[in-house]
């Protein structure tokens, strides 16, 4: 099985002042093919994790939509793929300033403290410090910023990269979908930013920091025009969307792309993930959360330390050369 996991780099030059971009991307070779046959024979149930970078992880029936070509890209994958792009200094620091992109997961919670019906006290009560703790030290990572990633779900249904560009004052939103009238789920995100800025810098001064006005709530929205990188189906959102926070520098793309290539990243996307070396699940054994779990032949199985989730995690069994 040695051959199924040779790490890969996908590190897609990017073009900078200096250089001109190389029209180059990964391609899978025989290994990752067949890791990736290896996986697919894996029962989506019980949950089994293939993937695990850094906080984020991917189960088995999560990649499923990488092994259909019109299946929508789920928060999982995204997080995890996203993982891998602040592993690449050269995509954290940009040529134009230092970039922050937030994970999914923590759009939910913009969205919800966007709601001015809720009075900020019932959200974060004071009893309960870790919270608000936990909002400053996010709030003062995006400060430190020259721009900030979010990603914009709708109803499950579509994805679209916002760009919260500090040295502009300007919200730059980038939608494989063109532009939209309808951008509540934005706007009700840089409320509750707003909001989280207010409630730090009450407990906090705010100084010394990149952004020229914290006032993001007012800060003019622009729509970007995409060009060729549209969708003229549905289920590639996500893919764009990754492009999107991989390629753009400040007010352009370092690159070209159009929908075709996004047929090539879903299926390259699957050995980029499950061969990276980032990869916490390369190479090692499977488990799930069930109560009950055939773990097979006893000499398979290797005893790890007691896990911090509160949920056991059962052993399912182990990658071997069978």
């Amino acid at each position: 099985m040695e051959s199924l996991f040779l790490g890969l780099c996908h590190n897609k030059p990017k073009k900078s002042v200096a250089t001109a971009i190389v029209l180059e991307d990964y391609i899978c070779t025989q290994g990752d093919l067949a890791l990736i046959d290896f996986i697919k024979e894996i029962l989506c149930e019980p949950r089994v994790e293939v993937v695990l970078i850094d906080d984020a992880f991917v189960e088995r029936k999560s990649m499923e939509c990488l092994f259909k070509p019109n299946a929508y890209l789920g928060d999982e994958v995204i997080d995890c793929y996203i993982n891998l792009i602040k592993a690449q200094k050269h995509l954290k620091c940009r040529s134009r300033g230092c970039v922050h992109i937030e994970n999914a997961f923590q759009i939910n919670f913009l969205k919800r403290d966007g709601d001015v019906e809720i009075k900020t006290e019932e959200l974060y009560p004071i009893k309960d410090m870790s919270q608000i703790c936990s909002v400053e030290r996010r709030v003062l990572l995006y400060l430190d910023h020259d721009m900030v990633f979010i990603l914009i779900n709708i109803r499950e249904t579509h994805w679209y990269l916002v760009v919260i560009n500090a040295r502009n004052m300007e919200i730059q939103v980038l939608d494989s979908l063109g532009t939209s009238q309808d951008r509540k789920d934005l706007t009700d995100s840089i409320k509750g930013l707003q909001r989280q800025i207010g409630m730090t810098s009450q407990r906090k001064e705010l100084k010394d920091h990149r952004w020229p006005d914290l006032q993001v709530a007012s800060w003019p929205l622009r729509e970007i025009e995409m060009a060729y990188a549209k969708q003229t189906y549905s289920s590639l959102c996500g893919l764009f969307l990754l492009n999107y926070i991989e390629y753009w520098t400040w007010d352009e793309l370092s690159d070209n792309f159009t929908q075709d290539d996004m047929s090539h990243l879903r299926e390259t996307m699957a050995a980029i993930l499950l061969s990276s070396d980032l990869n916490k699940r390369k190479g090692c054994l499977l488990y799930n959360y069930e109560k009950e779990v055939d773990t097979g032949n006893s000499s398979d199985v290797e005893i790890l330390d007691i896990p911090t989730n509160p949920k056991k995690r059962k052993l399912l069994h182990v990658l071997d050369d069978r």
